[in-house]
């Protein structure tokens, strides 16, 4: 059975011959016999530190992927592992204390951490450790836009990511109960004006034959991308998104809650919200008990916001279907998408306080091999996996008593480790249930995603921009939520308006624009 050790002696071939045209003088760390290229890495052991937090309670030093990678690199790590809830606390005294040699995992590091101690010399640039060592990782930069998303203002990169090109490019989809429309009659909405009349519909009937007025006609979760309102902005021709930043047509940035279309949306949610067509509850309830309302065994759901049917509705699956984007005036169909694979920009950071940084980079570059990244990131090959002689992978059926999720995370990071799953390799995936509902979902509101040129990327700031970002954001993100919830809710949008841009105004939300109008125009000259 194939397993992640033959997977890195592969590996191992597979750099010696890509060196083969121009081998590397031998490193001047003699005392560890470092090795530029091929396996171990070092003829002597040697031992790093490394910062690392995990949301499944796993302690990285037992997980099979690491000791394995041990035996093949001669790499020692001392893993100081965190709970994810008290890693904020932890981080702040590493930093402030006894530096590890670095910080491993997804999501480890933010983007203004990332910012904030490159620029106190904590962290280190890693431009030439990965051109010299890293032959994955300086592939990986060459693929769409990963360079750009990982490049820091100053023209370096400090960090590396967790990114898995199986993402979907959308993210939030919208269902409507099939099983409810068959019972009246009715075809699949296709405009607002007929989806409102659905909703009517789903309200003025009992839809569930309980007897009791418990319908709901349509629920969402505010504030959340996955379950949010923010494509249904679509229809009225303009896509909101959770930070309220796009970019138009002509490459201008655009902050959407000041604009005509991020009104007339509000004015129509309201008007669902007045007739009782939308969840009252929408921007009160949590994630739980929004899910358990979809999952309801009384099936009062009529129409949702959501990331797939099988994680969310459960047994209730069966009853819903997705709705394409519903045309507004302009016939229009949009959706928004999140083109990027990228995960966390801030998944792996070497500090100041590593003696042989080219050591490790080697190691966390094995990681980002892609056939060793498709393993981090769903299992191990013959513990979850398997690879006939095509290359070809199809997932080994789940033992009872384990879920697939045990299945990765037994012997593998999972979600809590450094890889890049590229589509060279997932192409070759036979897909489980899950990920073949996700793909099938992509498809189908792939006609309709926006252009990647025209989503607002994700971006590193100065320090400089960071610190005035975190003043005037402050003030101007409680107002516009408190604006959006009480006008959908309340109403008096119509009235309120003129005063409420002039607030935003005298908040600084001009200043606010400009700053991220230059971070993007830096953004595109890398």
């Amino acid at each position: 059975m194939k397993r992640l050790l033959s997977v890195i002696m592969i590996i191992s071939l597979a750099t010696l011959m890509a060196f083969a045209g121009g081998a590397k003088e031998e490193s001047p760390v003699v005392d560890i016999g470092f090795h530029p290229e091929g396996l171990p890495i070092v003829d002597n052991k040697v031992t790093f530190e490394l910062a690392a937090k995990t949301r499944h309670n796993k302690n990285f030093a037992n997980l099979e992927f690491f000791q394995e990678l041990e035996e093949k690199t001669n790499v020692h790590i001392e893993w100081n592992m965190s709970s994810e809830d008290g890693w904020k606390e932890k981080k702040g005294l590493l930093f402030s204390g006894d530096l590890p040699d670095a910080f491993f995992g997804q999501a480890i590091l933010t983007d203004v951490d990332v910012i904030k101690y490159a620029s106190q010399g904590l962290l280190i640039p890693l431009d030439d450790l990965i051109e010299q060592y890293c032959p994955n990782i300086k592939a990986l930069l060459e693929r769409g836009s990963y360079r750009k998303e990982l490049t820091a203002p100053d023209g370096h990169i400090y960090a590396l990511p967790n990114s898995t090109e199986l993402s979907p490019m959308t993210h939030d989809k919208l269902f409507i109960n099939k099983t409810w429309l068959d019972q009246l009659g009715l075809p699949m909405p296709t405009t607002i004006e007929e989806f409102t009349e659905t909703l009517r519909a789903f309200k003025e009937n009992d839809m569930n034959g309980n007897g009791r007025a418990d319908e709901i006609p349509f629920s969402f979760l505010y504030n959340r991308k996955e379950n949010g309102l923010f494509s249904l902005f679509g229809s009225f021709g303009q896509l909101d998104k959770l930070d309220h930043f796009i970019v138009d047509e002509d490459g201008n940035v655009v902050y959407t809650a000041i604009t005509e279309p991020y009104k007339e949306a509000i004015q129509y949610f309201h008007s669902l919200y007045e007739e009782g067509l939308i969840d009252k509850e929408g921007f009160t309830h949590d994630f739980n008990v929004y899910l358990a309302k979809v999952k309801s065994p009384d099936l009062i759901v009529g129409a949702w916001v959501g990331w797939s049917l099988a994680s969310a509705a459960g047994a209730n699956a069966e009853h819903y279907v997705a709705l394409p984007p519903l045309k507004g005036e302009d016939g229009r169909q949009i959706w928004n998408s999140y083109p990027s694979p990228i995960n966390s920009k801030g998944s792996f950071a070497i500090t100041s306080a590593c003696e042989h940084p080219e050591v490790l980079m080697r190691w966390a570059d094995i990681q980002y091999d892609p056939l060793v990244s498709i393993q981090v990131d769903q299992g191990l090959l013959g513990r979850t996996l398997q690879m006939d002689d095509e290359g070809n992978l199809s997932f080994l059926p789940v033992p009872e008593g384990k879920t697939f999720t045990e299945m990765i995370h037994d012997y593998s990071p999972g979600v809590n480790g450094i890889s890049a799953v590229i589509s060279d390799v997932s192409d070759k995936l036979e897909l489980n249930a899950n990920l073949q509902e996700r793909a099938d979902l992509d498809a189908a509101f792939a006609p309709y995603n926006v252009p990647e040129e025209q989503v607002f990327p994700s971006m590193y700031l100065t320090v400089e921009e960071t610190e005035r970002i975190s003043v005037l954001e402050t003030d101007i993100k409680a107002y516009v939520d408190q604006c959006y919830a009480n006008w959908i809710v309340n109403g008096g949008i119509e009235n309120e308006w003129d005063n409420y841009l002039k607030t935003l105004n005298n908040m600084g939300l001009q200043e606010y624009i400009q700053i991220y109008s230059d971070a993007y125009e830096r953004y595109k000259s890398f």
